[in-house]
């Protein structure tokens, strides 16, 4: 804490000298301790919700008493880390009473032309006023700091827990989605093993004498193995960032539909079924053509 207090005295170039000039003007700004309370409860009554953090008369006397005391500081000429703290306890009032940034922004802009005005006023010596008022304008700039940096570590750490979650949730989605599609992979690698073991049992058929069974089998067969090879390439193709095809998938549903054309096309009694499924390969075609039409545009 000590190295931030010499840290932030460093920036404003607040040295021994403002010290010495605000202490020099202690006698003059105390004795409007009084005056400078009321002349800002008569400025801050104006703000729109004042009541919501002036509720009433024991909140705002005790206010009035932390507003005094608050102005006395800034002349004590003691501003190490007790003062820093101080200044950011206040500050952390603010933001637990969620009372808006701008009117704190607001309520200082007053402070520092009523100070100011007060000095030029009741100070003799006009050599030393300029500095007098140089120095003034240097600790109610660094009150002011002190009070924003509370508004701002507080939107930092609510931002820094939601961004972590958020980030942590889309991370966690995305390896869950990146496992799901390794599952898929591993599943069709294991599907086109058992086509290849259906076309190889296909196959059977032919030696057995059962040619024309066989035959359209087998052509299902190496059908069904053609769309699996598809479906691996499509899903390889997605997982090195490629755009999820649509129209793969219709054609599995346009290959079940022909395969089992090939198997209907055994019985003569399927005549019925066999014309539904021409239906469908007509409806599967349109939407397959309609697919590709849009992928190309």
């Amino acid at each position: 804490m000590t190295n931030k207090v010499e840290q932030i005295k460093n920036h404003y170039n607040f040295t021994s000298s403002d010290v010495k000039n605000l202490h020099n003007i202690l006698p003059v700004m105390e004795a409007r301790r009084l005056d400078f309370v009321k002349e800002f409860y008569e400025y801050v009554k104006n703000f729109d919700e004042a009541d919501k953090y002036l509720k009433d008369e024991t909140i705002i006397k005790r206010h009035q008493d932390m507003l005094g005391k608050w102005y006395l500081g800034l002349f004590s000429g003691e501003y190490g880390t007790a003062y820093f703290r101080e200044l950011e306890d206040v500050g952390l009032a603010h933001v637990k009473i969620k009372l808006p940034a701008h009117y704190v922004n607001a309520a200082m802009h007053f402070a520092k032309g009523y100070m100011i005005n007060a000095v030029r006023a009741d100070v003799k010596d006009t050599e030393e006023l300029p500095f007098y008022i140089k120095s003034l304008v240097k600790i109610l700039d660094i009150n002011l700091d002190i009070f924003t940096s509370s508004y701002i570590e507080e939107e930092k750490r609510s931002i820094f827990l939601s961004h972590k979650l958020e980030s942590f949730m889309i991370q966690f989605a995305k390896r869950f989605s990146y496992g799901l599609n390794l599952v898929l992979v591993v599943g069709l690698v294991a599907l086109g093993i058992m086509v290849m073991g259906l076309f190889a049992y296909d196959l059977t058929h032919i030696f057995d004498g059962n040619i024309e069974k066989g035959l359209l089998s087998t052509l299902g067969s190496l059908l069904m193995l053609w769309v699996v090879i598809e479906l691996v390439d499509t899903e390889i193709k997605h997982l090195q960032g490629g755009k999820f095809a649509i129209k793969v998938f219709v054609s599995v549903a346009l290959v079940a539909v022909i395969r089992k054309i090939l198997v209907t096309t055994l019985s003569a009694d399927a005549i019925d079924a066999q014309i539904s499924l021409i239906a469908a390969i007509a409806v599967l075609g349109v939407v397959y053509w309609l697919i590709s039409k849009v992928e190309k545009d």
